[in-house]
């Protein structure tokens, strides 16, 4: 399976607060970190990973838009409800995230405000 599905599929199951299935698509020291440091708490586990994506995929409505796959990284822009509450920027907030996989499974996550800062980020030349 493609990394890019992989990202599909875990956004899937968290809508479907399928927590079980979820988990098993981290690593146990899987991580996520916000945009900013103050938009909230990062996850240093992969529950602590579970518990934030099944909160914000129904707070937020996260669903992943384009995606650039680039073989052990993710380049991805989130579709959603109030992204500017999770570090979105802009007159209409985005949000992107860079998704890191090893083995087949997510072991990083990072949120990003601007486009560019995920791009060079994931080591996009612009």
């Amino acid at each position: 399976m493609a990394n890019s599905d992989a990202v599909r599929e875990i956004y899937e199951l968290a809508r479907r607060a399928n927590h079980r299935e979820l988990r098993t698509r981290l690593h146990d020291d899987a991580t996520w970190r916000p945009a900013r440091e103050d938009a909230w708490r990062a996850c240093t586990t992969a529950d602590d990973v579970v518990k934030t994506m099944l909160w914000r995929s129904s707070a937020n409505r996260l669903r992943p838009g384009e995606m650039l796959d680039l073989g052990g990284l993710v380049f991805v822009q989130l579709r959603g409800k109030r992204l500017e509450r999770i570090g979105g920027k802009g007159f209409v907030p985005k949000l992107f995230q860079v998704i890191a996989f090893r083995e087949g499974k997510v072991v990083s996550i990072k949120d990003y405000a601007r486009r560019t800062e995920a791009l060079e980020a994931a080591g996009v030349k612009l």
